[in-house]
C-alpha cells in the first residue's frame, strides 16, 4: 500500500523572490485537475472524505494546514504543510481532514477529472472498506 509521504518541489531562491514549481514526470502521476481552496475560517475543517481512485498532491501555498489523514490499515498520519516548496502526497482509499490557519491558501492536483462518485463521503462506509481490507490480509 502506497502511503502518504511530503516531498520537496524545484526551488530556486533568490534576494528578489522565491520560486517553486514541479515539472511533468516529478510527480507520482499525470495531473488532471487543479484547484486550491481559499479564504477558511481559521480552525475550519476541509476534506473529510477519502477517494477510491484519485491520488492528490496538496501544496500550502500561503499560512498553515494541519493534516491529519487514516489509511486503509489503521495506520494514522499527521502533517503541518506550510512551505510552499514541499508537497504532500495523499494516495487514494486514505481519510483525510485538512484544519486550516487564517488566510491558507491550499492548492490540490488530482490525478482525476471530478466525479462525485468517487468519494467516500461518510467515515462509516470508509471504516467498512478499512474492515474489508483487514479480513483480506
Amino acid at each position: 500500500m502506497v502511503k502518504p509521504s511530503v516531498f520537496k518541489l524545484g526551488n530556486v531562491k533568490s534576494p528578489l523572490g522565491n520560486l517553486n514549481f514541479w515539472e511533468q514526470g516529478t510527480l507520482p502521476f499525470e495531473v488532471k485537475r487543479a484547484f486550491w481552496i481559499t479564504e477558511v475560517p481559521a480552525g475550519g475543517e476541509r476534506g473529510i472524505h477519502a477517494h477510491k481512485k484519485d491520488n492528490q498532491i496538496t501544496v500550502c501555498l500561503q499560512g498553515k494546514v494541519k493534516v491529519e489523514l487514516e489509511d486503509l490499515e489503521g495506520q494514522h498520519y499527521v502533517f503541518e504543510l506550510n512551505d510552499p516548496g514541499e508537497a504532500l502526497y495523499l494516495p487514494c482509499l486514505v481519510w483525510s481532514k485538512f484544519t486550516f490557519e487564517e488566510n491558507s491558501i491550499l492548492l490540490v492536483l488530482s490525478s482525476q477529472d471530478f466525479e462525485e462518485s468517487d468519494y467516500i463521503r461518510l467515515k462509516a462506509d470508509f471504516e467498512k472498506l478499512k474492515d474489508g481490507y483487514s479480513k483480506a490480509l
